[in-house]
C-alpha cells in the first residue's frame, strides 16, 4: 500500500515537472529567448538515447520499439543534441501514449548535402488509433491535443508538438504528420545540421609519439 502511494507521488511529481518544462520552453520560444547549441553530436546516438528513455514505458504496454538508421547518416555533425532529443521524445511519447498494441518505429535517413549543411529526416511511425483530418489541421497549435474529449484518458499540456515544431523551425526544418483514423500515424521532420570542418593533421603528434618510443627503447 505504501509503495502504491509512493508511486502515485512520483508519477504526480514527474507529470508536474513535465508540464512546467513545457510551459517554460514555450514561454522562451514565444519571447525569442531560446538559443540552440552547436556542438559535435552523433545523430544515431541521439536516436538510441531517446529510445532508451521511452523503452520502459513501451515495455509496460507490450509495444515493440524499433529503429532503422541508414548507413549514409554521418557519424558526427554539429547541432544541439538536447533539443534534437527533445523533439524525438515528444513524438515517441505521443506514439507510445496513443498506441494500445503493436509497435513504434523510428527511421533516420540523410539527404543530399546542401552547402556546409546536411538535411536529416526523422520518421516516427506507430500502429495506434490514428488522428482525424480535423485534428491534424490544428495539431501543432498551442494547447491542442489529439484526445479532445471531455473525459480525456491522457494528460499533458498540448504544448509538446508546438514546441517540437518551433525547435524544428529553429533548425531550418519542417515537420508534419500523415494519418488515418484506426491506421496509426506517421510524424516526419527534417532538420539541417552543419558538417564539421575536416580534422587537423595529426602527423606532428605521431612523430612525437615515435620519438618517445625511441627514447624508451634506448633506456
Amino acid at each position: 500500500k505504501q509503495r502504491k502511494f509512493t508511486n502515485i507521488i512520483k508519477f504526480s511529481g514527474d507529470t508536474l515537472l513535465a508540464i512546467l518544462g513545457d510551459i517554460l520552453d514555450f514561454s522562451k520560444i514565444e519571447a525569442g529567448k531560446l538559443s540552440l547549441e552547436k556542438i559535435k553530436i552523433s545523430p544515431a546516438q541521439v536516436v538510441e538515447e531517446a529510445l532508451n528513455i521511452i523503452s520502459a514505458t513501451a515495455e509496460k504496454k507490450g509495444l515493440a520499439v524499433t529503429s532503422d538508421i541508414q548507413t549514409v547518416v554521418p557519424e558526427t555533425l554539429l547541432g544541439d543534441p538536447n533539443r534534437l532529443r527533445q523533439i524525438l521524445l515528444n513524438l515517441l511519447s505521443n506514439a507510445v501514449k496513443f498506441t494500445k498494441n503493436g509497435s513504434v518505429h523510428v527511421t533516420l535517413q540523410a539527404q543530399t548535402i546542401s552547402g556546409d549543411r546536411i538535411p536529416l529526416q526523422f520518421e516516427v511511425k506507430d500502429t495506434g488509433k490514428g488522428i482525424s483530418q480535423e485534428i491534424q489541421k490544428k495539431l501543432f497549435s498551442p494547447f491542442t491535443q489529439g484526445d479532445s474529449s471531455t473525459t480525456r484518458q491522457f494528460g499533458g499540456t498540448g504544448l509538446g508538438l508546438v514546441i517540437s515544431r518551433r525547435l524544428v523551425e529553429l533548425m531550418d526544418g519542417t515537420i508534419g504528420v500523415t494519418s488515418r483514423e484506426g491506421e496509426g500515424a506517421t510524424f516526419r521532420f527534417t532538420v539541417y545540421l552543419a558538417v564539421p570542418p575536416p580534422s587537423e593533421p595529426t602527423q606532428p603528434q605521431l612523430e612525437k609519439s615515435h620519438s618517445l618510443l625511441s627514447t624508451n627503447s634506448i633506456c
